[in-house]
């Protein structure tokens, strides 16, 4: 009786918790980010003998979100085909995708898991662009390091359907992931290279139940 009591007790203390996350999930709209042209990554390198970028509109992803009511967190994940990378020089995309980022053994980078910070829990104003800090993990090469970036978000809820347009941009150490800097003449890689993502995530229509 005493044990059967104390699960009672625990359960009416816990049911409030659980319903209040289960509404706000309710609450959240799914936005999902589909390659194309209204998406776009860039990897800029900048280095004394040579600058170039890697470029692709292969980006995918999703954002979990209540507009009406941000709050402090989020559900996200992008992920990137680094495959798909291409600086504009055959041999060059070759080093960099087989001998660097070694794509046929890590293809993707990947953000998930984004926090958000510096805001209170008021919602988005439509066709605003807001300023965000955005923490998550970043995944690249095989490592994965939490990181925070600075990001511009932007929400469209017409015409249907809404979508939340953002852009950021921040700065990789190749040795905080383990890339191997390559010392041929034609492919001198700065240090740290310079991450420009934009792109557009789209309401996903509502599921229906049976």
């Amino acid at each position: 009786m005493r044990r059967l009591n104390g699960f009672l007790t625990v359960a009416l203390l816990t049911c409030p918790i659980a319903i209040g996350v289960m509404a706000r999930s309710a609450l959240a709209t799914e936005f999902r980010v589909h390659t194309g042209k209204e998406s776009r990554v860039v990897f800029a390198s900048k280095a004394a003998m040579e600058q170039f970028e890697g470029k692709t509109n292969s980006l995918e992803g999703m954002i979990e979100i209540d507009p009406a009511a941000l709050g402090d967190t989020a559900s996200v994940r992008f992920e990137v085909d680094l495959a798909t990378l291409d600086t504009g020089l055959k041999m060059r995309n070759t080093h960099m995708r087989e001998n660097h980022l070694e794509t046929s053994k890590f293809p993707k980078a990947i953000f998930e898991g984004a926090a958000l910070r510096g805001r209170s829990a008021r919602a988005l104003e439509a066709g605003r662009a807001e300023s965000l800090d955005v923490e998550g993990t970043f995944t690249l090469h095989g490592v994965s390091r939490r990181i925070r970036i600075a990001c511009e978000i932007v929400y469209r809820p017409i015409p249907a359907p809404a979508r939340i347009e953002f852009n950021t941009t921040f700065p990789v150490a190749l040795a905080d992931y383990a890339i191997a800097r390559p010392q041929f003449l034609f492919l001198k890689l700065s240090d740290v290279q310079t991450v420009k993502v934009r792109g557009v995530a789209l309401e996903a229509p509502e599921k229906i139940t049976k």
